[in-house]
C-alpha cells in the first residue's frame, strides 16, 4: 500500500510542477498572446562585439546553468541534458500586462517562457520558480553564453534565447515575446 501511495504522490507532484504551457499559435483551449510591444523594445540580436562567456561560470551543479540578467530582476537556466531554456521573473517585477490565462491553468501564468533546442518558445503554467537565482552569476549586456543548441544574450534588463531553428523568447520586466 505504501508504495501506491508514494506512486501517486509523485505523478501528482510531477503534474503540479509541470503545469501546462502555451505555445503562440493556441490549442483550443489556450486563448492567444494578445498583447504588442514596440519592436525596439524586443531585442533582435546580440551586439557585433558581444563576448561569449564560457557557460561553466554559471553552472548550478545540476547540470545546468542559470544566470542572472543584467541588473533586472529575470533570470534564465539552460539545461544542457535536456535541451533547453527556461528564463522567468517574478510576477511582481514585470510592468506588462497580465495575459490571458489558458483555462486549464490554475497556477501562475506569463512569467516563465521556456525554449527547445528545436521547437518554438512556448508560456509556462507554473507552480513555482523552476529555478533559484539567489546565487546565480550575471550575464551582462554585450555578452552572450551558449549551452548545446540554444545561445542567450542580454539588452538592457532584458534577456532573449535563441535556438538552432531561429526560434526564440524574450523576457524582462517591461517586455517578452515568442518568436
Amino acid at each position: 500500500m505504501g508504495r501506491k501511495l508514494l506512486s501517486i504522490a509523485v505523478v501528482g507532484l510531477s503534474l503540479m510542477i509541470a503545469g501546462c504551457a502555451a505555445t503562440p499559435n493556441g490549442n483550443g483551449n489556450t486563448p492567444e498572446p494578445t498583447q504588442t510591444f514596440d519592436p525596439s523594445m524586443i531585442p533582435s540580436a546580440p551586439e557585433t562585439d558581444a563576448l561569449a562567456i564560457d557557460p561553466k561560470i554559471f553552472d548550478n551543479g545540476f547540470g545546468e546553468f542559470t544566470f542572472k540578467i543584467g541588473g533586472g530582476p529575470t533570470w534564465c537556466t539552460l539545461n544542457a541534458d535536456e535541451k533547453f531554456a527556461v528564463c522567468e521573473q517574478n510576477e511582481a517585477d514585470a510592468t506588462y500586462d497580465p495575459l490571458n490565462v489558458p483555462s486549464s491553468c490554475k497556477l501562475s501564468y506569463g512569467y516563465q517562457f521556456k525554449l527547445t533546442s528545436s521547437k518554438t518558445g512556448q508560456i509556462n503554467c507554473a507552480s513555482g520558480l523552476y529555478a533559484d537565482p539567489s546565487l546565480a552569476q550575471t550575464l551582462n549586456p554585450g555578452e552572450t553564453v551558449t549551452v548545446g543548441d540554444i545561445t542567450c544574450f542580454v539588452v538592457d534588463v532584458t534577456a532573449r534565447c535563441d535556438n538552432k531553428d531561429g526560434h526564440y523568447i524574450v523576457l524582462g520586466p517591461e517586455v517578452w515575446a515568442l518568436g
